[in-house]
């Protein structure tokens, strides 16, 4: 459960009541990040997971009402959050409907800062850091000139696409969800899983 989350609730009402609404089923396609952070972020529900921390249709309000009878507050609350999870569904069709890699252009677009260039720039001068950091590792535990050159490749196919979510509309969304976008497109798009793990670990 988040602190802070919780913090603000409690600094919301005067009488907690808490109550356990559902969604449907269908939205637990959408990656759980993103559902979690929606619910928490615009409605300050509180997401439930399983044993395993995987997310159920189950969550948790928290109202200042305690009833008896609290059917119209739960299918509310209920009816309030459909629509921030459809966008969180929308978001995350639309965004694979273009693979990652075909936004690596587009980063030429984004300033990263104004005296050292925009986004594409920068990625190409980390790929070209990063393919230095590779050779001299593939030196000491590569057996062969096959593999190390995979490695390069990998790197440098990781540095392409480790800044691309940004682009994407549920990163544009929810910034707190770079890196971790991109290994779920990534994966959708049915790249390394190495180049999975930089995209969601150089953060």
């Amino acid at each position: 459960m988040p602190n802070a989350l919780l913090e603000e609730v409690n600094s919301l009402v005067e009488w907690p009541s808490v109550y356990v609404c559902e969604f449907e089923k269908e939205f637990l396609d959408v990656p759980q990040e993103c559902l979690i952070l929606t619910m928490q972020t615009n409605q300050k529900y509180f997401a439930l997971t399983d044993k395993l921390g995987k997310l159920t249709n189950r969550f948790l309000i928290v109202s200042n009402i305690e009833t008896s009878t609290p059917e119209s507050i739960i299918s509310g609350n209920e009816r309030v959050v459909r629509p921030r999870l459809s966008d969180a569904k929308f978001f995350y069709q639309q965004d694979q409907k273009n693979p990652l890699i075909n936004r690596f252009e587009e980063l030429s677009k984004v300033v990263y800062h104004n005296k050292l260039g925009n986004q594409k720039e920068r990625i190409n001068r980390i790929i070209k850091i990063a393919l230095e950091l590779s050779k001299t590792i593939s030196k000491h535990y590569c057996d062969s000139a096959d593999i190390a050159q995979i490695y390069s490749e990998l790197t440098i196919r990781g540095g392409m696409l480790m800044k691309a979510d940004l682009l994407t509309d549920m990163v544009g969304e929810f910034p707190e969800l770079q890196g971790i976008m991109g290994r779920y497109y990534v994966l959708k798009d049915k790249e390394n899983h190495e180049v999975a793990a930089a995209c969601e670990e150089h953060y």
